[in-house]
């Protein structure tokens, strides 16, 4: 087992991919002789939805895989009385021959492996520094099982399993954290090390501006839980809708979102702005399904307005020297929000630019020139024929 062992402190510990270092690690304790047929490596973890992750790995594909749980799912059946409860509350190794199970004691999830052609299991408890317990537990469908040797020889390698691990743990949880708050694209940055105040990039692409109407008015009538209810409702219709059509929201400001979709080496002016135009009308449409259920359940409906242009912008890092904010900035975002902001009194709750407009592949309404607040020229604005 020390080739395992010295194998998880070398090369092992460089890999920088999780799922990656488990199909290695499941290969490497195959050939120490412990006769692994499934492994799984779950923690507890920082995540809007998920309260658990795990690496989950199956002989049967070669090939590791990524697994989470909701929040919630530690008051559920299937972790109340299950291996991973005991594990947690006892910190010691459980081992069960799924051959051999009762159903007066065990649990469910024991009889689904075993279903499955399981034969031996065994579950053993890692430590973090934050004093979680993440649970490493492995099955076989071997007809002897596990040897004794075989679980002391596990229960040698879970600390070293357990330092790279926790590694790999740290890196998803700061991705997820970056992802969540800062957006996708601006937490890649992030992490490849454009943290300095200055760092950023010009960027092309088709600009998004929308905004909640009679927020203020609302905000003054309406109880917090309703508030925010009918707040989250808005910014998740907006959210799936852009991230639906390949944008990514850069940030949320009050009841404001600014979003883009950038021109890559794969996306077109045209392509991006097809986009942001489809996600636009996907937004209202299940806008209009939403306000037709708050309306039978007498609650506020949500209405907004929405800017498009297509530019130019610098994508970067600003802020004080310990207080940096990603976002983007130039004439073409001002523009795009002047465009929101024309939306409140045209009629209209989408408009765009013309130069949005050229670069469509679907017809236009042209409704005239308008001198926006803040900019020199007067811009011909469009909403969609």
């Amino acid at each position: 087992m020390e080739s395992v062992k010295n194998w998880m402190l070398g090369d092992g510990r460089l890999i920088p991919d999780a799922l990656e270092f488990i199909e290695q690690f499941a290969d490497k304790l195959q050939q120490a002789g412990i006769p692994v047929s499934r492994l799984r490596v779950g923690f507890q973890t920082i995540h809007p939805q998920l309260d658990v992750w795990a690496y989950v790995w199956s002989k049967t594909d070669q090939k590791a895989i990524h697994w989470g749980g909701e929040h919630g799912i530690r008051n559920s059946d299937s972790y109340i009385g299950s291996p991973a409860e005991w594990v947690h509350k006892t910190q010691q190794t459980l081992r069960r021959r799924l051959d051999q199970l009762d159903p007066k004691i065990d649990h469910p999830v024991l009889f689904a492996q075993a279903e499955e052609g399981l034969v031996d299991y065994v579950m053993l408890p890692l430590k973090f520094l934050d004093n979680t317990t993440p649970v490493f537990n492995c099955a076989t469908n071997s007809k002897t099982g596990f040897s004794d040797q075989n679980i002391s020889d596990l229960e040698h390698l879970a600390p070293y399993l357990s330092l790279i691990i926790e590694i790999h743990a740290t890196r998803s949880i700061a991705i997820t954290l970056l992802d969540t708050y800062v957006g996708h694209r601006s937490g890649e940055r992030i992490m490849n090390g454009q943290f300095q105040r200055g760092d950023g990039e010009d960027i092309e692409a088709a600009i998004w501006f929308s905004d909640l109407r009679k927020f203020t008015e609302m905000s003054e009538n309406l109880e917090k839980e309703e508030m925010f209810g009918l707040l989250n409702r808005y910014f998740q219709i907006i959210g799936d809708s852009v991230s639906a059509h390949g944008g990514e929201i850069l940030k949320f400001i009050g009841d404001a979102v600014l979003a883009v979709f950038p021109v890559d080496e794969t996306t077109s002016k045209t392509e991006a702005c097809d986009a942001a135009l489809l996600a636009a009308q996907q937004a209202f449409q299940e806008t209009t399904t939403e306000n037709q259920t708050r309306e039978d359940a007498y609650q506020p409906t949500i209405d907004f307005g929405i800017g498009l242009h297509f530019g130019k912008a610098i994508y970067g890092n600003v802020g004080s020297e310990n207080r940096l904010d990603f976002t983007v900035m130039g004439p073409a975002v001002n523009l795009t929000s002047r465009l929101e902001n024309l939306t409140k009194g045209s009629g209209e709750h989408l408009l765009y630019s013309q130069k949005f407009s050229e670069n469509l592949t679907s017809k236009s309404k042209k409704l005239g020139k308008f001198q926006l607040r803040g900019i020199k020229r007067e811009q011909t604005i469009f909403t969609p024929d």
